[in-house]
């Protein structure tokens, strides 16, 4: 699909119901906004791991997650008044999470320190660890493959390829037009291809 092709008019599909992980979420949002702060635990607890996993894609450096989850924990008690049910709790989730992430990665851009010195490590009990280490193989060449794009592009691929959400959705959490995140896509897919490649000599003649 050529960039041109990419400026069409869309109509944006209407959301599906919320499902009841999500309702659970919506309730525990407006037990926060009574002051309930056990909610807010509870809320914690339920989306920690995501957002770790997602935070990780985003900035690559695992000696920043701890303290980039709790910012974006902090962001979020300060952010849940203004959630009003207008759109998945996940969609404004992620949107205070992309905002942490950009955050991070123009400080980075800015330090030039290398995001792929720390991967995931350690084999769990039963696994295999030739298994483990081609994973944690893969995890290095991914997080390399994205050092090399724009912040911008990479929250928006992350979002599409590793946390499963569509242009209309990534478009309503980054607060950015429907058109500009099919382009960022469009490119950022291009990119990721062509350093993988690179990376793995995929291509490459002998």
């Amino acid at each position: 699909m050529s960039a041109g092709a990419l400026s069409f008019s869309h109509v944006i599909p209407t959301p599906p119901p919320p499902t009841a992980a999500e309702l659970k979420l919506m309730r525990l949002v407006e037990r926060i906004q009574n002051d309930d702060l056990s909610a807010f635990e509870e809320l914690y607890r339920l989306t920690r791991d995501d957002v770790a996993r997602t935070l990780y894609h985003l900035v690559g450096r695992r000696n920043d997650l701890e303290d980039l989850i709790q910012e974006t924990y902090l962001k979020l008690l300060k952010a849940v008044p203004r959630y009003k049910g207008q759109s998945r709790f996940r969609t404004f989730l992620y949107g205070v999470t992309a905002n942490v992430a950009l955050m991070h990665l123009r400080w980075w851009r800015r330090r030039r320190e290398d995001i792929t010195a720390d991967v995931p490590e350690g084999v769990a009990q039963g696994q295999d660890p030739e298994a483990v280490a081609q994973a944690a193989e893969a995890a290095r060449l991914v997080q390399l493959a994205l050092q090399g794009m724009s912040a911008k592009k990479r929250i928006v691929f992350v979002y599409h390829e590793l946390c499963d959400m569509g242009p209309e959705e990534i478009a309503e959490a980054t607060d950015t037009p429907y058109n500009t995140v099919r382009s960022r896509l469009h490119h950022a897919r291009m990119e990721f291809t062509a350093a993988m490649r690179t990376l793995t000599g995929a291509g490459v003649p002998a």
